[in-house]
C-alpha cells in the first residue's frame, strides 16, 4: 500500500510481511531525499505499527511492553529497502 512518508511528504510502498519471525515485519521500498530508515520509536509506532498492527494499544502502554525494533536497509537498482522487525 502507498503510505506518507514519515518526513511529512511524499510517498513510499509499505507491506506487511508474515515471515513468523517477528511480530510485526514491514517491509518499506521507494526513493526519498530523507531516506527510508527511522530510529525514532514514537515515529515508528505511529507511522508503521499503528497502522499495520491494529490490535496494539496505545504509545506508552506499548512502549512498556518492551518493544524491540530491528532495522535492515537494502538497495536495488530501482529503489531503496528497508525491513523493520517490531517484537513486543
Amino acid at each position: 500500500m502507498k503510505i506518507k512518508h514519515w518526513a511529512g511528504y511524499g510517498t513510499v510502498n509499505a507491506s506487511r510481511i508474515n515471515d513468523g519471525v517477528a511480530k510485526l515485519h514491514v517491509r518499506v521500498t521507494g526513493n526519498h531525499e530523507q531516506g527510508l530508515k527511522r530510529y525514532d520509536e514514537y515515529d515508528l509506532y505511529r507511522w508503521l505499527v499503528k497502522r499495520f498492527d491494529k490490535s496494539v494499544p496505545d504509545y506508552i502502554t506499548w512502549m512498556r511492553s518492551m518493544p524491540m525494533i530491528d532495522i535492515r536497509e537494502g538497495w536495488t537498482p530501482d529503489y531503496d529497502t528497508c525491513d523493520y522487525y517490531f517484537y513486543y
